[in-house]
Formats: structure tokens, sequence, C-alpha cells
């Protein structure tokens, strides 16, 4: 099993931002052929080990995939797999397991995103729901941060997004749930990704 997860370089302009000199922008949250992939950062169960990925490497993260028996992200369905493909890089749905999907799909809503239902469902509150802890940065900023030259920082910040997966990810292995990141006395039941 591995968890990963991807950083794109051109960013995505939000609702009523205004675009910042200098940057490049893709066409939205869809448009991935045009997005690119900054960073591809993954933790390997087999290894033990988290493993970072770039231009010069993707096909090792290829190889990655090929190997592993499950794949895991969040929200990796409906993005970090899409975006995979659209640079060359096949990540089979058949063998992702998407957290954010279970998520969903645990608290009775379809695995699929639907406005305004699965709102409040993010890695950043799922993190604080169960474990008290928040991620380092905001996704929208990774790209701005790659073109302006923060390569360290994007690598942390994706690599971070990696780790509070895995905790998740980990406590799902273990107890087969998570807190309700919406409601903290709740409990969503999600079936161990290692059982599939």
């Amino acid at each position: 099993m591995i968890i990963y997860d991807c950083e794109i370089i051109k960013a995505i302009q939000g609702k009523n931002e205004p675009r910042l000199n200098g940057i490049e922008y893709c066409g939205g949250w869809r448009d991935f052929e045009n997005m690119g992939i900054s960073i591809i950062c993954a933790y390997d169960y087999s290894e033990n080990r988290y493993r970072v990925f770039a231009d010069d490497n993707f096909m090792e993260f290829a190889g990655l995939v090929e190997k592993a028996s499950v794949v895991i992200g969040f929200n990796s369905l409906g993005f970090d797999n899409p975006l995979c493909r659209a640079n060359g890089i096949d990540v089979p749905d058949e063998k992702s397991w998407d957290l954010l999907a279970e998520l969903w799909a645990g608290a009775g809503l379809s695995r699929t995103f639907c406005y305004p239902s699965h709102i409040g469902f993010g890695l950043d509150a799922c993190s604080e729901a169960n474990f008290g802890t928040k991620k380092s940065g905001n996704g929208a900023m990774a790209p701005v941060d790659w073109q302006q030259g923060k390569i360290g920082s994007v690598i942390d910040y994706c690599i971070n997004d990696v780790k509070l997966t895995k905790a998740l990810v980990d406590r799902v292995i273990d107890q087969e749930f998570l807190r309700d990141p919406r409601d903290k006395n709740r409990i969503i039941e999600i079936p161990s990704p290692d059982r599939r």
C-alpha cells in the first residue's frame, strides 16, 4: 500500500480573487491537462518511508504505483488520479482507495462531491477533528510558491498532507472509524483499505 498526494504547477484563480502578477494560471479545478505536476509525495508502507518525486523521477512513482496493492489518497479519485493520468502517469481507479470518498460513503452520502451536502470533510477539518492537528498551509498557494521558486516549501506542504492522511488511514486500519469533521461527537465507520 502507498499513500500519495500531488501539487500542481499552475495556480487556480479563486472566486472573486484577482490574478497575481507574474503567476501562470490554468483553467480551473478540472483543467488537468494544463495544471502540470510540481511534486508528488508518497508514503510506502512496504518500505516504511516517505518519498518525493519531481519531474526527474516521476516514472519511479509510476513504478511504485504499479507495484502497490492499494493506492491511497485524499480526494485522489476526484483530483490526484486524473491529474496523474493527464500527465502520463497511470494511477488506476480500480486499485485506488480514496479516504475522502470513504468518509462521504460512511456518512451516508454519495462517493462523488455534491454541493452543499459534501462540504466540511476536508483534510484539515478531518485532522483537527481526529487529532487536533491542522495542515501546514493552503493548497491553493502551493502553485504560487512553486512558481516563485519556493520549492522546499511546496515539498514540505505536500509531504505534510501525506503525513496527515497516513495518520487518518492508520486509525481506519486499526479501528475502522474516524470522527466526523462536522460533528466530533459522531463516529463514521470506514472499512480498512487493507481489507479490499
